[in-house]
């Protein structure tokens, strides 16, 4: 009877570990693409303070301030207002 459940339990351990060792082996393949747009927002005006816009190269992080046109600063939306400008890597 012992022997039994060992046979049983062998092949049932082996599948549950090669599932569980599967699940952590799993290689995530999202790339982003550098040249993508990003949506930005620019102060238009006291009643749309944040227009949205397309940015090109931007993202949240960056060493470089993002601008949508010279002296426009592109900045991203938080809430109903967007005081965080979107940076650029050089």
């Amino acid at each position: 009877m012992k022997s039994l459940k060992v046979k049983i339990l062998v092949p049932v351990l082996a599948v549950v570990f090669a599932i569980t060792a599967s699940a952590f082996t799993t290689v995530d393949n999202v790339q982003i693409d550098s040249n993508a747009s990003m949506q930005g927002y620019i102060y238009q005006s006291a009643t749309n303070p944040c227009h949205q816009v397309s940015v090109p190269n931007c993202s949240i992080d960056g060493e470089q301030t993002c601008f949508y046109s010279p002296g426009v600063i592109a900045k991203r939306l938080t809430g109903t207002s967007c005081p965080l400008p979107l940076k650029r890597n050089l």
